[in-house]
């Protein structure tokens, strides 16, 4: 990304698109006025936009990981500066934004993984490049710990938690776009080494699909690359290509399919409201109608039959964030 210049904040309003294919330490409350949701209905695959209540900060470049029904939010670009040590809890049941301890550090573009008890942070950018640290919130004392580094300085990486233990796949080093794939175990601190990723690249879409990570697009360039890791075999194998190439977007895995959301073009010249579904059973990708606000630099989590997308940037680049949480409803069969 650019380093950003300037920023204008987007409040979230009440716009309904139909999807055919498919900081402060001390916590504070925003009171939500949520929307009215569709009854689901339908068959699978289809289903609705709405938007959830925005969120207390416009940011892009965040990362995103859910645990326990509460969205994290993490670092990421504020006001069109980069590496914040920003931390909002969404609250998926009480549909409620907070603020939670802030980031040890000011980071963005890291990774942002859940285990079964906490929430890590692991690489990214901060003042200086990109970092090898790991940072381990417990939601029980609202306090971050530090953990072992990465082997390696790592932004910009996929990272996907499998069997217990979160694979920190690709992204980039202080030089350039990297194929490796490291593992850390959260339960001894340490970390190995798995199968590299074939393709060198960082600002991935990825996911966990029916045991297998799914890494889709990025960069360098915008490519439509779709590569799967297998953990039986410690192997990667190609999968059908996404229809367009498409860098800083979000990936998510929901109603037994990988979806890719947003991004932008190499050239940081335009964003794309795009969504994309790919259907495991196929090897085929279907495109769904376009996102209520196009945005890139965004991370994605689901839950029940909902996908929560947060912030993200509306232009190309990082000069501008918005405070939107735009809210995917898959409707399921009466």
């Amino acid at each position: 990304m650019m380093r950003p210049v300037s920023v204008r904040r987007s409040i979230a309003g009440m716009t309904l698109v139909t999807l055919l294919a498919a900081c402060s330490h001390h916590p504070s409350a925003t009171p939500a006025t949520p929307p009215s949701a569709p009854t689901p209905t339908g068959t699978p695959g289809t289903g609705s936009w709405i938007d959830g209540p925005a969120l207390p900060t416009a940011v892009s470049e965040v990362g995103v990981a859910l645990l326990d029904g509460r969205i994290h939010v993490l670092g990421g670009y504020v006001d069109g500066h980069p590496a914040s040590t920003t931390h909002l809890i969404y609250d998926t049941a009480t549909q409620r934004w907070r603020a939670a301890a802030p980031l040890p550090v000011a980071l963005d573009h890291m990774a942002a993984v859940a285990t079964t008890d906490a929430v890590y942070a692991i690489g990214g950018y901060d003042a200086h490049g990109a970092t090898t640290g790991v940072y381990r919130y417990d939601p029980a004392t609202d306090r971050w710990h530090a953990r072992a580094p990465i082997p390696d300085a790592r932004a910009a990486a996929a990272a996907v938690l499998l069997q217990g233990k979160i694979h920190l796949i690709g992204g980039r080093d202080g030089h350039g776009d990297v194929t490796r794939h490291d593992v850390y175990d959260p339960a001894t601190d340490t970390w190995s080494i798995a199968a590299a990723m074939p393709t060198a690249r960082d600002h991935t879409a990825f996911g966990l699909l029916d045991g297998k990570i799914h890494v889709v697009g990025g960069r360098p360039g915008s490519l439509q690359v779709h590569e799967v890791y297998d953990p039986t075999t410690d192997a990667w194998t190609t999968a059908a290509p996404l229809p367009a190439g498409r860098n800083s977007c979000a990936g998510v895995v929901l109603d037994g399919a990988f979806w890719v959301l947003g991004g932008e073009d190499p050239g940081e010249t335009r964003v794309y409201p795009q969504t994309w579904r790919y259907d495991p059973a196929t090897d085929h990708w279907r495109q769904g109608s376009d996102l209520p606000l196009a945005v890139q630099g965004v991370e994605a989590v689901a839950e029940g039959n909902r996908i929560y997308l947060p912030g993200g940037g509306p232009v190309a680049g990082g000069s501008r964030q918005t405070a939107r949480l735009q809210i995917f409803m898959v409707q399921t069969v009466p």
